[in-house]
């Protein structure tokens, strides 16, 4: 499987498996909550068995008060207690219904309510009607006596068989949350060593990358020395060779024409002679001017500057330190290769009619400053070069991978007002250069 869908094979696993720890996360919480509901409502149905014992006691109380006073007061304080009794039978009846065996106890537990409710209503109709006797009262004790001997069992029962639920579904919940959690850290686990994997396989294909550029970047300087060092032998074989035969025949030529001074076609053929002796010359030191080998930079900067100057008519302003005179013979063809370099794409591109070159040293190290005031390179263009060493030419890329396999700086800076390229680099021999590691 290719590199890059094996990576994004592998992502999309750490993504589903995220995606599943989501779910488990959620199960989880959801299964929280439904045991607190179920605890609440646990809670909620033990007390609403105590309030109905509660308001059964109270209407016990109630009753015996009226019917050992009589008063309006005692009777409306029995009919509260009844309110209060029907009121707790209706919040049981409301939640009590999970189960055919719960309902069982309910009903139960209603009737029997009901029972002893009605005990003491007929207690009370008996006191109103002046025909509550010993032997009624006595009747009346017994039953309601019974009831509430059997309402506290219901209510055990009730209570009992809530707290058997409670911990039935506790445990189930407990099981689940187990589960829920080991789901939930299975699939964590599995979903960093896939997002591992991917940024193992990531960096993997990061590295082949940056191998791949940086054997780009050597052969491009490779290259450029190759051409730089054909460019030497070329220009010697042209100087030393073409130009010496052209120089013969312009003075042979200017020996015909001592003697045959009125003579205007061995004029012509001097002046031709003449023009392929300068344009040979020109475009050796173009080449490889001699002079970088023989009296170093600063002088054969100077000289090309100053025909560039006359053949543009770019008027340039030059500022060369007197320590860039002879500089290690690895840092003076560069600099010259990146001054030839700017000054012609300020000819082709810049339209610019000044510019500026400072080539100063200081601290160890060499700068070469070249600033036109033309036309700037487009805010797109400056940012991706800056970035990544495309979109801005051949002319610019050649010049950085100059400046990095010397170890040095590279900067452009341009608006609409012109551009500026500096360049700095340490004044080392050759051979104290490490190679250069990859960016």
């Amino acid at each position: 499987m290719p590199s890059d869908r094996k990576a994004k094979f592998v992502f999309s696993i750490a993504l589903t498996l995220l995606f599943l720890t989501g779910i488990g996360a959620s199960l989880t919480i959801m299964r929280l909550y439904l045991t607190e509901g179920w605890v609440r409502h646990t809670y909620a149905v033990e007390i609403s068995i105590g309030d109905l014992e509660s308001a059964l006691a109270t209407a016990g109380r109630t009753r015996i008060s009226y019917v050992e006073s009589g008063t309006a007061e005692s009777l409306r304080s029995f009919q509260d207690a009844l309110d209060g009794v029907n009121a707790a039978i209706g919040q049981i009846r409301n939640l009590v219904g999970d189960s055919a065996a719960e309902q069982s106890l309910r009903d139960r537990l209603e009737a029997n309510a009901r029972r002893r409710v009605s005990a003491s209503v007929e207690a009370v109709e008996l006191k109103k009607q002046n025909g509550l006797d010993a032997a009624n009262q006595a009747r009346v004790t017994r039953t309601v006596a019974s009831a509430a001997i059997e309402t506290a069992e219901i209510a055990q029962q009730m209570r009992q068989y809530e707290d058997a639920l409670l911990a039935q579904r506790s445990h189930l919940s407990t099981r689940l949350f187990e589960v829920a959690v080991g789901i939930l850290a299975g699939s964590f686990t599995l979903s960093i060593l896939m997002l591992w994997v991917h940024y193992r396989s990531l960096n993997g294909e990061l590295r082949d990358r940056m191998a791949a550029e940086n054997e780009l970047r050597q052969l491009t300087v490779q290259l450029m020395k190759v051409r730089d060092e054909e460019g030497r032998k070329f220009a010697r074989e042209l100087h030393d060779g073409l130009g010496q035969s052209l120089v013969a025949a312009k003075l042979t030529a200017d020996s015909l024409e001592s003697d045959d001074a009125d003579n205007p076609k061995v004029k012509d053929l001097c002046a031709i002679l003449r023009d392929c002796v300068s344009q040979t010359r020109t475009i050796s030191y173009l080449l490889h001017p001699p002079m970088l080998d023989e009296i170093g930079f600063g002088p054969a900067a100077a000289w090309f500057i100053e025909g560039y100057s006359k053949r543009t008519g770019i008027d340039i302003s030059v500022h060369i330190a007197p320590e860039a005179e002879h500089l290690p013979r690895h840092l003076e063809l560069t600099l010259f290769r990146i001054l030839q370099e700017a000054l012609t794409n300020i000819h082709r591109h810049s339209k610019s009619t000044w510019a500026e070159v400072a080539v100063s040293v200081a601290a160890g190290e060499v700068m070469l400053r070249v600033k036109d005031y033309g036309n700037g390179l487009s805010p797109e263009v400056l940012e991706k070069f800056t970035l990544n060493g495309t979109h801005a030419g051949v002319g610019l890329s050649g010049m950085k991978e100059r400046v990095r396999e010397l170890h040095g700086e590279f900067k452009i800076v341009s608006d609409s007002k012109g551009t500026q390229i500096a360049v700095k680099m340490p004044l080392k021999s050759e051979g104290q250069l490490s190679p250069t590691a990859a960016d």
